[in-house]
């Protein structure tokens, strides 16, 4: 009878085998990290606020925000459940949950939208000017749902999917980085939390490097997309036409 042990051994450190299970724990760590960094940026004004002092000029808790704050916790936790569902092979539940989570996608662009609109008369206590701060906000949320929207399109393409999902999460992130109560941080501000998320698109770089040898598209491109809207920002902000749009949309609440 043939020894089929050499057989089976190859088969199941087959590259395919390794890779799956290398993104496996990469796409987890990751869904994990940016929840971390998100609680621990919204501990003190949100989810343990009831533990911490309130900081210096936060806004009162209304419905908007709320309702804000549960769709964002509602994308952190799919976040951590999603690469767990594909680690443990349940594709089926992954999949009933991506429309779940393409729902709370949208609610989080819409109110987020609606809250920084609603920032400019009620909020922004910190900056300078607020319409000018507005530019912030628009287009790091805006940059979110672009990179939600591609994922969706391309959902039954797994290698770019699962890259866009992530790539998505540089467009959020900055309002927590800017929460957290760090000297450095707050010293850098606001290169610290326009720039920190980048440290995602820095991972995937480094992971597809590292596991593939060459870098996956949607770093190439969409990362450098987001870095570019990021430095568009500086000038747009300061310019005219955007104090302008900026004014009209706070008139509109």
């Amino acid at each position: 009878m043939a020894n089929t042990a050499p057989t089976a051994a190859r088969t199941l450190n087959s590259p395919a085998k390794v890779k799956w299970r290398n993104d496996r724990l990469f796409y987890t760590a990751m869904g994990l990290f940016v929840a971390v960094v998100a609680v621990a940026g919204f501990a003190r004004s949100y989810y343990l606020n009831f533990w911490f002092e309130t900081p210096a000029g936060m806004r009162r808790m209304t419905p908007l925000l709320h309702i804000h704050a549960a769709s964002f916790t509602a994308w952190l936790i799919l976040m951590v459940i999603q690469p767990l569902l594909i680690a443990n092979k349940n594709r089926k539940l992954h999949r009933k949950l991506g429309y779940v989570g393409a729902g709370v996608a949208a609610l989080m662009v819409i109110l987020g939208n609606i809250a920084a609109v609603e920032a400019m008369n009620a909020g922004f206590a910190f900056a300078p000017d607020k319409h000018a701060f507005y530019a912030i906000p628009f287009f790091t949320l805006n940059s979110f749902a672009v990179a939600v929207l591609l994922a969706i399109v391309w959902r039954n393409h797994t290698e770019t999917h699962k890259r866009l999902i992530l790539l998505a999460n540089v467009g959020i992130l900055g309002a927590a980085i800017a929460r957290i109560p760090s000297e450095l941080v707050q010293a850098a501000a606001p290169f610290s939390f326009l720039f920190g998320p980048n440290l995602i698109i820095v991972a995937g770089i480094l992971y597809d490097w590292v596991s593939r040898g060459r870098v996956h598209k949607v770093w190439v491109i969409g990362g450098a997309a987001m870095v570019a809207s990021q430095l568009a920002i500086f000038p747009i902000m300061a310019s005219q036409p955007w104090i302008t749009f900026a004014k009209f949309m706070a008139s509109l609440w």
